[in-house]
């Protein structure tokens, strides 16, 4: 097979006689190999302007130059949406990093010796010129016209182009002057910091960490544009809306374009983040920055849920190129059918378990409702951020719901059977399938709104110091992921979770205590499995429709104090027209249990080891060692995370409370005469 060199561009009768390529030498039409036209033979140095479908069919054609300078431009097809294609390219990091890493070694090697020049550019403006600048020691060649720096353009027998071809020409110092000034506007587009690795160890470009460092560096030097117009991002935003394949690429750059931007008050313009700042913002960068791995893409099996910002309804994706309206009304049957079904199902953890209580059935149907906002919790965060005027009332609205009880006491039924009531076929997830590095944060930062739903969380997840998991993962999604999300419901084991104020105020955490009764385990067994052969997805899918139709009408669809408040008000809607009483169960208000549950833990740990506590004049407790018992450093952490925050004055060698703050969050008295009997007492 003859080289690319070699090919004659008119090779075919055919060929010559159409002239797919009209090459005009010097006012002459000529018939010219590739060799002919880019003679490295005669021209030592090569600049263009040009659109390069293949790096291999470009580095092929000018590895004999010495020197060469490649700006790159945009495809025909592309210059509808240049921008958008631009920066997407440009924000393509580990593609940038991975196109470098696919070239032969004497290729790399030239790059790292400055031999080649790639250039894009910086501000993402369109780039369509074609333009071919040769020069040796006697002679220079202008090539200009129509034809892009492809295989296809040049020797493909199907599409028409013009080359016009100016040798020893005025022409040449035009278009050199030319080729300057649309260089001095772009930037390298091989990332400078991994230029010297090209040889040395392979760049992992599945590390989100080195991709960071690249656009701390890219940003820092100013080698990325620093200002979007109100126009480009419409142009962003029309982008992601497209069918065709390039959509969800679009839309991974305009999150990222959300994340590192502000807008400027007085120019109305978007400006890249200050250096520090975007840093504080790393985990969620790096994983916008970061392709959502495989092995994610293997273990979600969530259904495809997708929010339109049009009518505000979901939408579910039937296969790889459909979807279908997913919010819908149903008929007051289907919606009686589907409540009576709850009704049953909460009411199993009443007649099948060991106390006669309605608290867990309350925290379970309030799981439900948490359950049936998901997929709107996003949008609830984004208004209330616009509502406030301030970013940080985002944390307020929690994107974890946990559902911590002791062994049997039905929190997998209850996730099993949340998992059906919102439509998914496929089982939800344990916690062993996404324990690898980043698949927690992979799913969040997908727009994929269906509920991430995983069972037997471990309790070191919470309290884990790793950047994909613990206080670190929940405080950088909590307090700076916007846009369209998931949420995280899981369960956990409650007699060993504990978690640092800063996660406990960005978790919703239910107490399910009462557990099944064993005697009772065939029938509970069977009667939940007839229930949820039954169960569907119809009253959420009314439930979306109904959530919806309030937004289009702006109406309110949380309130600042409750952002479950809607949901609370739909599902008595459905009582009223089905005519079926609200149940005792049924939850008004949300719940605080992980600091009613350290209330128990402290106010029995108070009256069993009165004398463990030193109870002082200056308003302070000095908590004895036997308190705490013969516990490790970590179980000694645990049992102090219980506490508030406000009541820890000295936690290190020593545990030393506010007393008076204590002594309310346990529901003691804290009179002044109550403690002088306390302390003639002791």
């Amino acid at each position: 097979m003859k080289s690319l060199e070699q090919i004659s561009l008119f090779a075919s009768e055919e060929a010559t006689t159409k002239r797919y390529l009209h090459v005009v030498q010097d006012g002459e039409v000529k018939d010219l190999t590739l060799d002919e036209l880019f003679d490295a033979t005669k021209f030592t140095r090569i600049r263009a302007v040009s659109f390069v479908a293949s790096p291999k069919f470009f580095f092929n054609m000018t590895k004999g130059f010495e020197e060469v300078q490649l700006v790159l431009g945009i495809e025909d097809g592309q210059v509808a949406g240049s921008f958008s294609s631009g920066l997407q390219a440009l924000l393509a990091i580990d593609e940038r990093i991975n196109l470098f890493q696919s070239l032969p070694e004497d290729i790399q090697e030239s790059i790292k010796a400055e031999r080649y020049h790639i250039r894009y550019s910086k501000k993402n403006d369109p780039i369509h010129s074609k333009i071919y600048l040769l020069d040796g020691r006697d002679d220079t060649r202008v090539m200009i016209g129509s034809a892009n720096f492809t295989e296809q353009a040049f020797s493909h027998r199907k599409q028409y182009e013009e080359l016009l071809v100016f040798d020893n020409s005025p022409l040449f110092d035009i278009y050199y002057q030319r080729f300057h000034d649309i260089y001095a506007e772009t930037v390298d587009f091989v990332p400078e910091k991994f230029k010297q690795n090209f040889l040395g160890e392979p760049i992992n470009i599945a590390n989100p960490d080195q991709l960071f460092d690249v656009l701390m560096e890219e940003v820092k030097s100013g080698k990325i544009i620093t200002e979007f117009t109100e126009a480009q991002i419409e142009e962003l935003n029309d982008a992601t809306h497209q069918t065709d394949m390039n959509s969800e690429q679009f839309e991974n750059v305009k999150q990222l374009i959300e994340v590192i931007t502000k807008k400027d008050r007085k120019t109305g313009n978007y400006i890249i983040l200050p250096a520090a700042q975007l840093d504080k913002k790393n985990i969620t960068i790096k994983s916008k920055l970061s392709r959502l791995n495989k092995r994610t893409e293997e273990v979600d099996k969530r259904g495809f849920i997708e929010y339109n910002d049009s009518n505000h309804q979901l939408y579910k994706k039937a296969d790889e190129d459909n979807m279908f309206l997913y919010s819908k009304r149903a008929s007051n049957e289907h919606i009686q059918k589907q409540l009576e079904l709850i009704h049953a199902f909460i009411d199993a953890y009443k007649t099948f378990t060991v106390q006669s209580s309605t608290d867990t059935q309350t925290r379970i149907f309030e799981a439900m409702l948490y359950a049936f906002m998901s997929a709107h919790i996003w949008k609830v965060r984004d208004h209330y951020v616009l509502e406030e005027g301030r970013e940080s009332v985002r944390r307020n609205i929690p994107l974890f719901l946990v559902l911590a009880g002791r062994t049997s006491s039905g929190k997998t039924s209850a996730l099993e059977f949340i998992n059906l009531l919102i439509g998914n076929t496929n089982p939800y997830l344990s916690y062993e399938q996404l324990s690898k590095k980043n698949m927690i944060v992979d799913l969040f930062h997908t727009s994929n709104v269906s509920p991430i739903l995983v069972d037997e969380v471990d309790s070191k997840f919470f309290t884990s110091t790793a950047a994909d998991k613990g206080e670190r993962l929940i405080k950088d999604v909590t307090n700076n992921l916007d846009g369209k999300h998931p949420v995280f419901i899981c369960t956990t084991n409650t007699t060993n979770f504990d978690a640092t104020a800063q996660v406990i105020s960005r978790i919703y955490y239910l107490q399910i205590d009462n557990t099944f009764d064993k005697q009772k385990h065939g029938e509970s067994s069977k009667f939940l499995g007839d229930i949820m052969s039954a169960v569907s997805s119809v009253l959420y899918q009314d439930f979306t429709e109904r959530l919806a139709d309030r937004i289009k009408h702006d109406e309110a669809f949380y309130t600042a104090k409750d952002y479950l408040a809607i949901a609370r008000e739909i599902f008595k809607e459905y009582h009223a027209e089905c005519n079926l009483e609200l149940p005792e169960w049924f939850s008004d208000q949300r719940f605080d249990d992980y600091n009613e549950r350290g209330k128990k833990i402290w106010r029995e740990l108070f009256i069993s080891n009165k004398e463990a506590f030193d109870v002082r004049n200056d308003n302070t407790i000095y908590v004895r060692s036997e308190v705490l018992g013969k516990r490790t450093k970590r179980e000694r952490e645990e049992i102090i995370n219980y506490l508030p925050p406000e009541s820890i004055l000295e936690d290190n060698t020593v545990l030393i409370l506010n007393k008076e703050i204590f002594m309310k969050f346990i529901n003691e008295k804290s009179s002044k005469g109550f403690w002088r009997k306390w302390l003639n007492y002791s």
